[in-house]
């Protein structure tokens, strides 16, 4: 991913498509390109309105009843269809409403109603799920808020015809069901921001934007494969010849500058495959989990409750020991899986799930910082972040005995992936680490190939030579 995704969102005629307009142009644009370092000069604000077919909407609005199931696999589909588009931009995203409104708000909001029959809206909400379990959603809501008296106003105002029959009721339901997915559905920080004021539009949207900037820089969002779209568009003998070099400078330098560097993620994102194709191309040293091997792992996919407890213990000991035993060797080692990812995503989502109590997390918690105290720490973490459709097909693909069997869900691989959005911040600011991390997009980045290794490598050369931020 070359961009950050900021979804805004709000009800009808809250203001959306002018503060989406407005933030791509001078000098908004700048305001949030600044939150963008080592800029290449290929970064751009791009904007994506709402995309769908308005004599469909037209007709919506003429007849719910009839046109609801229709409008909102129509809305659907534009936001689906401007997802191939997202893809390709480098910078700031802008996204005009997000796909999770099509669902939590309009398609729910119809079948409130009785706009929708049970039959059509669990249709809809099918087509729904599958789909957009492909999508990862926005890295920041933008949430824009007015009372309805408000919003009755602007869509008077701005004299849409097909919109002069909106009525009070049907604006405040969307209202609270924005409330309801804002607190209780939003699967990323949101930013919310009350659009009720009434001040001049050249300073309301610079308020608005500069407060984007700041809870970018604050939340530290930040470009995940930065740069990648310079090696894929290279003539392919050029970039591979660039990607060997890449590892050949790399080698040489790990040769000479003995480095701790840790491999995080989410099962079946990677992990042990990356560790070993760095292992073999580097020539450096490898440390693995080996979960065939681990006497408690099949017990724990089997029994969770059970043996939840012991598992982390187990984990916390093996990976102090295989620490100190790849500093032995005074020479550069990769490690399958960092420490702290044992507590700040596994232990917690157990707590969750009531495999552990609160006792038992509270000790663990003391337990890793004693420990993390006692061994050397990492001098690169990289930390793989994908999709949780990706996961999950993986492990299936890999079909290990332990994890088929009662073993992983998808719907825990899901879980675990919401903890992995904010590990690369969590794990500085609780105290775990405090050197570089490099954020890998593996649902884009292929590792068997020798042009996206390369890429791989001249990230991590220049993070451990401090060439970057």
């Amino acid at each position: 991913m070359e961009h950050i995704r900021i979804g805004i969102v709000g009800n009808i005629g809250v203001g959306k498509s002018t503060l989406v307009k407005s933030a791509c142009l001078e000098p908004l644009k700048e305001i949030l390109l600044s939150t963008i370092p080592n800029r290449t000069g290929g970064e751009t604000v791009s904007s994506f309105e709402e995309k769908f077919n308005p004599t469909v909407l037209d007709a919506f609005y003429e007849n719910p009843v009839s046109k609801a199931f229709v409008a909102q696999v129509e809305f659907l589909n534009g936001r689906l269809d401007r997802q191939n588009q997202i893809e390709g931009c480098q910078g700031i995203v802008l996204e005009d409403r997000t796909i999770a409104e099509d669902y939590h708000i309009f398609g729910m909001a119809q079948k409130i109603l009785g706009n929708m029959s049970e039959d059509e809206f669990l249709a809809y909400q099918r087509t729904y799920n599958l789909m957009t379990d492909k999508i990862p959603g926005p890295d920041l809501i933008v949430y824009l808020r007015a009372d309805v008296s408000t919003l009755q106003q602007r869509i008077k105002d701005r004299g849409r015809e097909s919109e002069n029959t909106i009525p009070f009721e049907y604006l405040n339901l969307l209202n609270e069901l924005y409330e309801t997915y804002i607190s209780r559905n939003a699967k990323c920080p949101v930013l919310e921001i009350d659009a009720n004021i009434d001040t001049p539009m050249d300073e309301y949207l610079n308020n608005i934007v500069t407060k984007i900037r700041d809870e970018i820089l604050n939340l530290k969002l930040k470009v995940t494969t930065p740069g990648i779209s310079k090696w894929v568009k290279l003539p392919e003998t050029v970039a591979t010849l660039k990607a060997i070099d890449a590892e050949t400078k790399l080698e040489k330098y790990l040769k000479n500058n003995a480095k701790i560097i840790s491999i995080a993620g989410n099962v079946g994102l990677g992990k042990s495959t990356l560790t070993a194709i760095m292992q073999r191309s580097l020539k450096v040293g490898g440390v693995y989990e080996n979960p065939e091997e681990n006497p408690l792992l099949g017990k724990f996919l089997k029994n969770k409750s059970k043996y939840c407890y012991d598992l982390q213990l187990h984990f916390l000991r093996m990976r102090k020991e295989n620490k100190i035993q790849g500093k032995d060797t005074e020479k550069t080692f990769i490690l399958d899986r960092s420490l702290p990812e044992d507590l700040l995503v596994f232990c917690y989502q157990f707590f969750e799930d009531g495999y552990l109590n609160k006792d038992e997390l509270d000790l663990l918690t003391t337990k890793f910082k004693e420990v993390s105290k006692q061994i050397p720490q990492d001098d690169l973490m990289i930390i793989l972040k994908g999709s949780t459709e990706l996961a999950w097909s993986r492990i299936q693909q890999r079909g290990r005995e332990m994890e088929m069997e009662g073993g992983w869900s998808k719907n825990e691989i899901r879980s675990l992936n919401q903890w992995y959005k904010n590990y690369a911040s969590d794990v500085v600011r609780f105290g775990f680490h405090g050197s570089h991390i490099l954020e890998i997009n593996v649902d884009k980045i292929d590792f068997t190939n020798q042009i996206h290794l390369g890429y791989i490598y001249e990230n991590i050369y220049n993070y451990l030579t401090n060439q970057t931020d």
